[in-house]
C-alpha cells in the first residue's frame, strides 16, 4: 500500500512538473515568436526603405543567392551583398581611376569644367567629393531632422543636380566624409571632443578639433551622414580620418574622456583604440549595406608597414576585413628614408608604389573578407622633405606610380592634390 502511494505520489509529481514545463516552453516560444516577429518587422521597414535592395514578391525569385531560410538568420545580415552586388551601374569597367575634387571649388565654373573635362578627356572616370569636409562642414543640402547635421550643413551644392550632371557624363561619383577631425560639430557638442584640465577642449596646433571615436552619437552622427549621401544618389561613401589624432597615445592620457563601451574593459589602451575605430568601419558597412552602396576607407600606409598603428587606433587588417575597399594613403612623400628598403622613397615612386602594393597584397590574401585595393597616390611636390629628398612631381613621376600599380596587377587608383590642381600630360 505504501509503495502504491509512494507512486501515485511521484507520479502526480512528474505530471506538475511537466505540465509547468510545457507552459513555461510556450511562454518562451510565444515570446521568441513575437521578438522574431518584431525583429522582422524591423529590419522589414528598414530595407524598404533603401533604394537598392528590394522586397521580392511571391513568385519572384530570391536575389544575389538568398534563399528564404536566410530570413531568419542570426548572423551579420550585411555580409550577403558583396562588392560586386553593390556596385552601381556607373561603376567603371575598366576599374576606378579617379581624382579628388575639392568641395570648396564645386561652384566656380572654370574649375568644375576644368575637372569634368579632365575626366572626360582621359582614361580617368571617377571623382571623390567632399560631403563632410576636412573642418566638418557637410557641404551638399541634404534634406533631413536632425539637428546636428542642419547644424554643420553650409549647402555648398544641391547633391542630386551635381549628382546627375556627373552621372550623365558617365563619371563614377565618390562622396568622402572626413570622420574624426570636426572642428565645426565640437562647437555645438564641445563634449564630444577631449577636454583638457582646465575644462577647455583640446585643438592641435593647426587649430584643429578632433572628437572621440569612442562615443557612440559620434560615430552615430557620422554614420547618418553617410546614409543621407547614399540616399542623394552617390556611388560610394568613402571614410577619412578614421582615427585618432596623430600621437595620441602621447597625450591622451592628458585628457578626460569616455571610452564608451570599452570603459570597463580589461584591455589596453592601443588595442581599445583600435577596436572602437574597427568597430565603427563595421556599423558604417552594415549602415550602408542596406542601400546597396559600397564602403571605402582611408588609412594611413604605415599602419600596415608598422604592423600596426595602435596610437591612432588603425589596425590596417581589422579595418581591411571590415572594408569594401581600402584607399591607402602611400604618397611617396610620406615614408621616412629607407621605408621598404627605399633610402628616399620621394625620388623613387615606381618602387615605392610597388612594394607597397605587394606588401598589401600578402595580407589582404590571409583575410576572410578581402577587400579591393584602391590606393591614393600623389600629384603633388613635397618640397618641404629637404634638399636632396624631394623632386618636382611632373607627369612622369605620376604615370610612375600608375604604372607600378598596373605592374602589381591592380587597374585602381584615387589621385591626390589638396587644391584639386593637376598635373597634363599624363597617360592615367
Amino acid at each position: 500500500m505504501f509503495k502504491k502511494k509512494t507512486f501515485l505520489s511521484l507520479f502526480l509529481i512528474m505530471v506538475l512538473i511537466f505540465t509547468a514545463c510545457a507552459k513555461n516552453n510556450k511562454q518562451t516560444k510565444d515570446d521568441e515568436l513575437k521578438e522574431a516577429i518584431s525583429t522582422s518587422e524591423n529590419i522589414e521597414k528598414k530595407i524598404s526603405k533603401k533604394k537598392k535592395i528590394k522586397k521580392n514578391k511571391i513568385g519572384e525569385p530570391y536575389e544575389i543567392g538568398v534563399t528564404p531560410d536566410d530570413y531568419s538568420m542570426d548572423y551579420d545580415t550585411s555580409r550577403l551583398l558583396s562588392l560586386k552586388d553593390k556596385k552601381s551601374k556607373y561603376y567603371p569597367k575598366d576599374g576606378v581611376k579617379g581624382l579628388y575634387f575639392n568641395s570648396d571649388l564645386i561652384n566656380d565654373p572654370d574649375v568644375y569644367a576644368r575637372i569634368v573635362g579632365l575626366i572626360e578627356n582621359s582614361n580617368l572616370n571617377a571623382v571623390v567629393i567632399d560631403v563632410k569636409d576636412v573642418k566638418g562642414n557637410v557641404t551638399l543640402n541634404f534634406e533631413t531632422d536632425n539637428e546636428d547635421i542642419k547644424y554643420a550643413n553650409i549647402k555648398l551644392t544641391d547633391a542630386r543636380s551635381l549628382i546627375d550632371d556627373l552621372h550623365s557624363r558617365g563619371i563614377y561619383v565618390i562622396g568622402k566624409i572626413t570622420t574624426f577631425k570636426d572642428s565645426v560639430i565640437t562647437k555645438l557638442h564641445p563634449e564630444w571632443g577631449f577636454t583638457m584640465d582646465d575644462g577647455s577642449l583640446w585643438v592641435n596646433d593647426l587649430g584643429e578639433v578632433f572628437v572621440n571615436p569612442f562615443l557612440k552619437e559620434v560615430q552615430d552622427y557620422n554614420i547618418e551622414i553617410g546614409e543621407l549621401a547614399a540616399e542623394a544618389g552617390f556611388d560610394e561613401i568613402q571614410y577619412d580620418y578614421v582615427r585618432f589624432a596623430e600621437g595620441f597615445e602621447n597625450f591622451g592620457d592628458n585628457f578626460s574622456y569616455s571610452r564608451g563601451e570599452f570603459e570597463h574593459k580589461q584591455m589596453e589602451e592601443g588595442d581599445k583604440r583600435e577596436a572602437a575605430i574597427t568597430g565603427f568601419v563595421r556599423k558604417a558597412r552594415e549602415s550602408l549595406a542596406a542601400y546597396g552602396v559600397p564602403i571605402s576607407v582611408d588609412v594611413f600606409g604605415y599602419a600596415l608597414y608598422e604592423g600596426g598603428a595602435s596610437g591612432i587606433g588603425q589596425d590596417f587588417s581589422e579595418i581591411s576585413n571590415e572594408a569594401d575597399i581600402m584607399c591607402s594613403m602611400i604618397y611617396p612623400s610620406h615614408w621616412g628614408a629607407y621605408a621598404f628598403d627605399i633610402e628616399k622613397p620621394d625620388l623613387e615612386p615606381y618602387e615605392l608604389v610597388k612594394r607597397y602594393l605587394e606588401e598589401e597584397q600578402s595580407i589582404f590574401s590571409q583575410l576572410d573578407y578581402k577587400p579591393l585595393s584602391r590606393p591614393w597616390i600623389q600629384d603633388f611636390t613635397a618640397s618641404w622633405l629637404g634638399d636632396g629628398n624631394w623632386m618636382d612631381y611632373d607627369a612622369d613621376a605620376v604615370q610612375d606610380q600608375i604604372d607600378a600599380i598596373y605592374d602589381s596587377g591592380q587597374k585602381e587608383y584615387l589621385i591626390w592634390n589638396s587644391n584639386s590642381t593637376y598635373t597634363e600630360g599624363v597617360d592615367y
